[in-house]
Formats: C-alpha cells, sequence, structure tokens
C-alpha cells in the first residue's frame, strides 16, 4: 500500500461525511497540501497526517509506519518528556520541553502547541499556577482551532489531540472559576462519541471526559452525578482492555461508595486490590492522586526504515557494495542509511523497494482498502475469532472479503491466512495442510523468508500472527517443541529491533501468552513463568489488561506444578479472578471459578 492509497482513504472518508477541504484542513495545512496528498502525489509530514486522520474521527493506531530514525527520536522525546511529569521529575522535564523546542527552530503549529500543552502541565503540577496553564492552553488551542468558542463545540472538527487540549482547558476553568465555569456534560459527551469512532481513542478521550465532569460535580458537592460518571469510564476502558486511568477510577469509586454502599464497596474493592498487587508485584507506580489529561493512546505499528533494508539485505545475501551498485548510489550512503543515520529520498526509497521486493511504504494499512470501515470490519473479525465465536467471524470475514480487491498482497496474505483458520477449526485440512498453506500466506509478502529465518527479520502484524498460527498447530500435532521453537524465533526478531516492543504490542503479547502455555505443557517450568512475568509488564508498559489476568493465573499453575504444590496458587487466582471481573471478561471467569472449585472445594472470592 503506498500514499496514493493512504490519499484515497482520507479521500472517501472525507467526501462520505461532505467534509469540504478548508474545514479538514483549518489550523492544520493548507488545503493545497491535502490535495496532493489525496492525488496520491504526496505524503505530508506525520504529524499533518496524523491530526487529518484524527478530525476524521479515525485513528492511525490502524495503520503501520515506516520510520527513519530521526523522526522516531522526535516523538521518543516527546514520550520521555511525558514521563519525566508523570514521576514528578520536573526539572528534567523542563529541561527536555527546552531541547524539544531547540531542536525544531520554529514554531510549527502543531510542534508550538505541542510545547504550549506541556508548559501548561508544569504550570498546573509544578507551580500550582492554574491561571497561567489555563493561558496557556488557551494559547495552544490557538495554534490549530483560531478563535475556538466551546458555545459552538458543534462547528468544529476536533481530533483526539485537540479534544485532550479541551479537556485540559476544561478542567483549568473549574479549578480557576468554578462558579463561572458551565459545562453541558451530556452535550460534550455525545459530540466525543461522535467525534471518536476508533474504539480504542474513544475509551482514552471518553474516559478523560468523565474524569473531568466527575471533577465539577465533586466540586459541587454532588457525589451521586460523580459516581454515574466514573462507572461510565470505568466501563468504557474495561470493554476495551484498557488500563490506562483504571487505578484512578477505582480509587474513586471506592471513595464514592464507602459507606453508601457497602456491597458495591466490597466487590469494587477486591477487584482495586488485585490490581494494586500486580502493579507492585512487577515494581510498576500505582498512580490514583492524579488522572495525566495530557496522555494519548497510541497503539502504532511502527519500524524503521534503516533494519527493513539491512534485514532483507542479508537474508539475501547481499553486500552493501551490491546494493550500493543497483541502486546507483554510494556504499557510504546504504551504510548511512542502515545505521539509521540518513532518511532515503521518495526516488531513492522506491528503488529500494523495487530492488528488495519490498510491498511495504512509509505508511500502510493493514489491508488496502478505500474505506475505514473496512479496518474496523477485520478488527471485529480478530475480536470474534479470540472469544472463539467463529460462525460469527466467519460470515463476517465473507463479508468484508467480497469487498477486498486481490490486486493487493496484503489482502491476498489475510484473505488465504483467514481461509486456513476457519478450514482448520472446522476440521476440513490437517494440521499439517494448516502449515503447508501459512507459509504460502507468510510468503506473499515475505519471499525471500522462511520459518529458520524469521528471527532474523522484524515481521509485520499479520506476519507475525501467521507464523504464531503454525506455532499453535504444531502444537496441536504434538510437536510442542517445534512450535516453541518457532515462536522464540518471532520474539528474537523483536528483541534485536531498536524499537521499543511495546510498539508490537499485539503479537508479542500472544506470542507470549502462547509460549507460557506450550513451555508449562513440556515442563520447562523456569520458562514459562518467565513468558508469563515478562508479558505480565508488557501489559502494564502499554496499559492493557487484555491477558494481564491470563499472565497472573498462568503464573500460579506453573509455580504450583514446578513445585509439586509446595507453593499453592491460591491467592494469585483470586486476585486473576478479580482481574477477569474488572475487565468483563466473564468467559475467563467462569472457567477459572470451575477449576477452582475442583481444586479446593470452594468457590472463588
Amino acid at each position: 500500500m503506498n500514499k496514493r492509497d493512504i490519499g484515497n482513504l482520507i479521500y472517501y472518508e472525507r467526501t462520505k461525511r461532505g467534509i469540504g477541504l478548508p474545514r479538514l484542513t483549518d489550523g492544520v495545512c493548507s488545503a493545497s497540501v491535502l490535495k496532493r496528498l489525496e492525488n496520491g502525489e504526496r505524503l505530508p509530514d506525520f504529524l499533518v497526517l496524523e491530526r487529518l486522520v484524527e478530525r476524521l474521527g479515525k485513528s492511525l493506531n490502524k495503520m503501520e509506519f515506516l520510520h527513519s530514525e530521526t523522526a522516531y527520536d522526535i516523538y521518543y522525546l516527546r514520550e520521555s518528556i511525558e514521563l519525566y511529569v508523570e514521576e514528578r521529575k520536573y526539572e528534567e522535564a523542563t529541561d527536555a520541553l527546552a531541547y524539544y523546542e531547540n531542536l525544531l527552530q520554529g514554531r510549527e503549529p502543531m510542534h508550538w502547541q505541542y510545547i504550549c500543552k506541556m508548559r501548561a502541565v508544569l504550570a498546573r503540577e509544578q507551580e500550582d499556577d492554574y491561571k497561567k496553564a489555563a493561558l496557556l492552553l488557551e494559547e495552544a488551542m490557538e495554534q490549530t482551532l483560531p478563535g475556538f468558542d466551546l458555545n459552538r463545540l458543534d462547528y468544529y472538527l476536533l481530533g483526539e489531540s485537540e479534544l485532550l487540549l479541551l479537556l485540559m482547558w476544561i478542567q483549568e476553568k473549574i479549578d480557576v472559576d468554578l462558579a463561572h465555569t458551565t459545562v453541558d456534560g451530556n452535550r460534550l459527551l455525545h459530540y466525543i462519541k461522535g467525534a471518536c469512532q476508533d474504539e480504542e481513542v474513544l475509551a482514552n478521550i471518553y474516559s478523560k471526559a468523565v474524569w473531568v465532569l466527575g471533577n465539577m460535580e465533586l466540586k459541587r458537592e454532588n457525589p451521586r452525578e460523580a459516581l454515574w460518571y466514573t462507572l461510565k469510564g470505568q466501563k468504557m476502558l474495561a470493554e476495551n482492555g484498557i488500563l490506562l486511568h483504571m487505578p484512578q477510577f477505582l480509587e474513586r469509586i471506592l471513595r464514592l461508595t464507602e459507606g453508601e454502599d457497602e456491597k458495591a464497596y466490597g466487590e469494587w474493592k477486591k477487584q482495586r486490590d488485585a490490581l494494586k498487587w500486580v502493579y507492585e508485584e512487577y515494581d510498576e507506580p500505582y498512580e490514583t492522586t492524579r488522572l495525566a489529561l495530557w496522555n494519548s493512546y497510541r497503539q502504532q505499528e511502527v519500524y524503521f526504515v534503516c533494519e527493513l533494508v539491512s534485514q532483507e539485505r542479508k537474508i539475501r545475501k547481499h553486500s552493501q557494495e551490491k546494493l550500493a551498485d543497483a541502486l546507483y548510489i554510494d556504499q557510504k550512503t546504504v551504510s548511512r542509511l542502515e545505521g539509521g543515520k540518513y532518511k532515503p529520498k521518495k526516488e531513492t526509497f522506491e528503488r529500494i523497494k523495487e530492488y528488495l521486493e519490498l510491498d511495504r511504504d512509509i505508511c500502510s494499512t493493514r489491508l488496502v482498502v478505500d474505506d475505514f470501515a473496512l479496518l474496523e470490519m477485520e478488527r471485529e473479525i480478530a475480536r470474534q475469532n479470540h472469544y472463539k465465536n467463529y460462525e460469527e467471524a466467519e460470515w463476517l470475514f465473507h463479508q468484508l472479503k467480497a469487498r477486498l480487491s486481490m490486486e493487493w498482497n496484503e489482502n491476498r496474505q489475510y484473505v488465504k491466512y483467514m481461509e486456513v483458520c476457519f478450514a482448520r477449526e472446522k476440521g476440513e485440512i490437517s494440521g499439517e495442510e494448516a502449515v503447508g498453506r501459512c507459509v504460502e500466506a507468510l510468503q506473499i509478502t515475505r519471499k525471500n523468508v522462511g520459518l529458520e529465518e524469521i528471527d532474523r527479520v522484524v515481521l509485520g502484524r499479520m506476519e507475525a500472527m501467521i507464523v504464531n498460527y503454525i506455532a499453535v498447530n504444531y502444537y496441536r500435532m504434538g510437536r510442542d517443541k517445534e512450535a516453541i521453537a518457532v515462536l522464540k524465533k518471532v520474539k528474537t526478531g523483536y528483541e534485536n529491533s531498536k524499537m521499543d516492543m511495546k510498539h508490537h504490542y499485539v503479537v508479542v503479547s500472544l506470542v507470549l501468552r502462547n509460549l507460557a502455555a506450550y513451555y508449562e505443557e513440556c515442563n520447562q517450568f523456569e520458562e514459562a513463568i518467565l513468558a508469563c512475568e515478562t508479558g505480565a509488564r508488557l501489559e502494564l508498559k502499554c496499559k492493557r489488561g487484555n491477558m494481564l489476568g491470563f499472565f497472573v493465573e498462568q503464573r500460579a499453575y506453573t509455580t504450583e506444578r514446578m513445585t509439586d504444590g509446595r507453593l499453592p496458587g491460591k491467592f494469585d487466582y483470586q486476585r486473576s479472578y478479580q482481574i477477569f471481573k474488572l475487565m468483563r471478561e466473564e468467559n475467563k471467569m467462569g472457567s477459572l471459578q470451575n477449576a477452582y472449585e475442583t481444586l479446593y472445594q470452594e468457590a472463588i472470592d
């Protein structure tokens, strides 16, 4: 998928909603920049692309990116600034923010917006100067929303970043002058639901909004209304498997139910205690006194151009000199490119792709489509498969397949893989045939990579899912060692990358889950426990709760087996049960409850 297809995607979504060029680009870029993008002529700066997609209510979480190390350094610097603030290292945050400003050497609107936003955070947290923070946030909003008027909210197209600024500004207004701050909570939440069509972005923004509205009601001494907002936010986070803000919401729920509803208080306390124990067990800070409104929620798949080129060249056993000759460039340029010190020009990157037979572009989606709804359908199919609702998943898959163009390798790979999965689950093909077909699917995009070489590359998400399913079939055929070996290779490929593994959370978490189970089955107990602990830490780092309960439960079970019951996992089973309950995973609660009653002849509590 290339820039033309990204442009088509944006054009389709914009025209479907009847949004004109000037309205979408207002304060972000010129209409001509968007026009060039939609015509496939040029990709804009990443921040511009991100903001345009956000304003359409979508998220770049459904896209994969090839970054130069220079571009990644900017985002890493932002993460460092925010981490310093979270850890209350305000001097370090101030210095890093000053470095960020000097590095950019200009007042490009979206960079300056970020600088003003983080200055506002520091004014609030370090100086307790709410008025200064409010003024800085107004300056930040002015960069892309000149003349913003909250009373005309429906007029604006606000993306995720701008909604965060708005919520921060509302919070400051509440703290500075509550008596003269009027916010229509229902109207604000209705706007957010319409503006954020990506479920995970909605969960982030909506939970922050109800937190701010809850703060307003608490200041007005309306605890029931504050609890109503808080419960809505917790439900939204749990249903999307997100731990972001969860500790803060649980503490507020406990505070508002204590002495008012002892039964509810008792149930929520069990869930809070279980989650808090996991945070403390893995030395993660359990923040309860504040909620970071400034944080976005990102799960983008990110790769380095330099690593991709280097890996593909080495697999083909080509020297840097041979690649340089083929591309008509200097060998030093190839060396600098693979070292992350050089960002290839458009023409050079296209020649590299052609020579190495690469399908990836700087920015691509997992499927090549012209409608974001199809990407959301693909996600729903994955969700239904996760819960073993195979009939529903297969029905949705056939609807999606009918709308996909088989012109693109990504689409052909996805269809071939899914057809293998459904055929195998229905018993129509053997495990051996499933493995063979999966290898064929993998090589649609990795023509020169066999299973023995996957530890030398950083696989894309779909590629990793295919290899994981190969391991699943090995395991079902009783070939446990082969299942473990292939998963270890996937994990090694990600570990060898310069990229933080959090940018590949979905597949890495799944690989760790299966490794933990397969190791335990093979009596490799220490390896199984390590996989559980690594997985739990990754879940907490990425603010996810999808597999947290599993890793706690599996570690308890493995420890019991390893010690022949000398270290019983009774209390850890109870904790994992409460985590499943917190994250509203009823199916996992039921199976754990049955197992617990068999082990201990009592109901789990």
